[in-house]
């Protein structure tokens, strides 16, 4: 039957619903079969919390999960912040720490100034200089890295069914991994940029250099021919198929990783 994988361009926007795409598959010996592809509003409505709660509880349907936001922060904000680990990020997040993105950001700033000692404000992982990802707490992405990690990744790291990757290990049921769609393309030799908004073409040339790499998009070119981030959750659970029992990773585990 294969194993069942989904893809996610998550968003961290109050209408989040409406940009936040998934991609359910399925992958074969034959290579990776999509069987659907929807919005977060078409299943749960726009609001944030309702279509975060939506995804979380639909995310344990899956055998793996590919998650399109920062999963940590760089080891000097965890040393910190979080007592040196993950799991104090997630407590930090859920508790008494920063309660909205634009706090959590700020303090994440001043934190790397004081650290650094030469002005310098956005510090990047190990795996987002790797990448090529921005800092987990820049500007376009403090929102989903917030909002990722407080309503999505902290439930499921407390679910004994599933597992958040590479920070907590042993067998589970469900495996949960960060990917970065512009990463994705850039490794098929894509469009890492210029496809979004009115670029169809481009769109379209990506979708091509996919399906050449065993997958069978269904009836869904449409679908992602016409919106970036539904093409973004196409990335998302390409690079989710591809994750093995133990894949390699860039820099501290407690950072997290980049799965392409």
């Amino acid at each position: 039957m294969g194993s069942r994988v989904l893809g996610v361009d998550f968003s961290g926007a109050s209408d989040a619903g409406r940009s936040l795409w998934l991609t359910e598959a399925r992958s074969t010996g034959e290579g990776l079969v999509v069987e659907d592809c929807y919005s977060a509003a078409d299943e749960w409505g726009v609001d944030r919390e309702r279509a975060h709660a939506g995804l979380r509880e639909r995310a344990t349907d899956f055998s793996v999960v590919g998650l399109d936001f920062p999963f940590s922060l760089p080891k000097a904000l965890l040393d910190e912040h979080c007592c040196g680990t993950w799991r104090g990020l997630v407590a930090w997040l859920t508790g008494d720490g920063p309660d909205d993105p634009d706090t959590f950001a700020s303090t994440c700033r001043s934190t790397a100034r004081a650290y650094t000692g030469d002005g310098t404000a956005q510090l990047r992982r190990e795996t987002d200089l790797r990448r090529a990802a921005l800092c987990p707490y820049d500007s376009i992405v403090q929102y989903q890295t917030f909002h990722g990690v407080r309503n999505v990744l902290a439930g499921l790291a407390d679910d004994p069914d599933a597992a958040v990757l590479p920070m907590q290990s042993g067998p589970a049921a469900t495996r949960v991994v960060e990917v970065y769609p512009a990463a994705t393309f850039g490794w098929l030799g894509l469009y890492r940029e210029g496809y979004k908004g009115d670029h169809r073409e481009r769109r379209a040339t990506n979708i091509e250099g996919i399906e050449a790499c065993s997958v069978d998009i269904g009836n869904f070119r449409d679908a992602y021919e016409s919106s970036h981030d539904a093409l973004d959750s196409l990335a998302a659970a390409v690079s989710a198929g591809r994750v093995g029992a133990d894949p390699p990773r860039h820099g501290p585990r407690e950072e997290g990783h980049i799965y392409v």
